[in-house]
């Protein structure tokens, strides 16, 4: 009876392992279950600049100053 106890315990840990490795690594639910999609890395800021763009509230020059300061951001200088 004591063989039953030990192998209860050893498949609570092998669980509780698994659990705290899955939720270290990215949490626990899984893509295919319908989450949000996974992050660009393009972030925010370029976006937004490129819909601004698109719809003409920019012009070319302010476009292409304000990517590079997008870039030197990124950059860490």
């Amino acid at each position: 009876m004591v063989w039953l106890w030990i192998v209860l315990l050893v498949v609570g840990v092998a669980l509780l392992g698994y659990t705290a490795v899955r939720v270290l690594v990215g949490g626990l639910t899984d893509a295919s279950e319908g989450s949000a999609p996974p992050a660009t890395s393009r972030p925010r800021a370029w976006e937004i600049l490129d819909e601004r763009y698109a719809a003409g509230e920019l012009s070319t020059q302010e476009y292409e100053e304000r990517r590079a300061v997008l870039a030197r951001g990124e950059d860490g200088s």
